[in-house]
């Protein structure tokens, strides 16, 4: 599958030439004059990589706006900045919010494209490293033929099957994880995020935010755990430390499979299945 480029430029004759370039270097490309355009392709699907101007002189939004909304959908994607105005304080911003490049114009297409081939390179490094790290967790097993053994993985691949909510106990160490990931690995599900939120280690005033999001004035949106699982699988980890009155609102949206962001106003659909897991259970008998 071919690498597909969003270029974002407010100047046609810019757009269009390193449109060329790319399409030269046999690259797919799409293209949007200003930010509402730009929006409207990223959310039809997010590029493989972005080239984006930071001065849009239409509308109030410019390519810094842009940045932070293609980073909040995903940290992995690289984004190449490029502009004819911008100082060095305006460069060094852009790397700090997550642009992979500053580019000064005019500049040559043989620097363009190093760019561009450096950026994928990364990102493929970065996925391939992932997809190692989940086989590698996949590739871990239950070892041994006890009966109680023997009926955890009996359960598995029910509950694999099944769409129903799940509680795993246990004490810390004996890899509970692993469990809800052979649930996943085996769901149908499986081609969809597993998502994990580790309760334990999060501040009280910090739940609300990680998993339901927030929307400030200014458009942006830091996207929550509950919407980054969506058709998959998110797993609470230590789900016992989570307030109860956020546990109420959790309840909520699996129940409507909607919710709003904190600052929202729009319902946010989802359909995520839920698997939580305790080390604070007290064993019966």
């Amino acid at each position: 599958m071919k690498t597909e480029i969003l270029v974002i430029d407010d100047n046609a004759d810019i757009r269009y030439l390193i449109c060329n370039i790319l399409q030269d270097s046999a690259y797919n490309v799409r293209s949007a004059a200003n930010y509402d355009q730009a929006v409207t392709e990223i959310n039809n699907k997010l590029p493989d990589l972005a080239i984006v101007d930071i001065k849009l002189d239409k509308g109030n939004k410019d390519g810094i706006d842009l940045l932070k909304l293609l980073v909040n959908k995903d940290k992995s994607l690289p984004v190449i900045m490029i502009s004819g105005h911008a100082n060095v304080q305006t460069a060094v911003e852009s790397i700090r919010l997550g642009a992979y490049e500053f580019v000064e114009k005019p500049f040559s297409s043989e620097k363009l494209l190093n760019y561009v081939k450096r950026g994928i390179e990364v990102t493929n490094i970065k996925n391939e490293k992932k997809i190692m790290e989940d086989k590698l967790f996949y590739s871990f097993d239950l070892i041994g033929e006890s009966s109680e053994i023997l009926n955890i993985k009996k359960n598995i691949k029910k509950l694999a099957i099944a769409e129903s909510r799940v509680m795993i106990t246990g004490q810390t160490g004996t890899e509970k994880e692993i469990v809800a990931r052979k649930i996943h690995k085996n769901s149908p599900r499986s081609e969809n995020p597993f998502i994990v939120f580790s309760a334990a280690l999060l501040k009280e005033n910090k739940y609300e935010k990680q998993l339901f999001g927030e929307e400030y004035e200014n458009g942006d949106i830091d996207y929550g755990v509950l919407e980054k699982a969506n058709k998959g699988i998110l797993y609470l980890d230590e789900a016992s430390e989570i307030p109860f009155e956020i546990q109420s609102n959790i309840l909520r949206t699996l129940i409507d499979q909607k919710f709003k962001r904190i600052n929202g106003t729009k319902d946010i659909n989802v359909d995520i299945r839920i698997i939580s897991s305790t080390s604070r259970f007290k064993k019966i008998g």
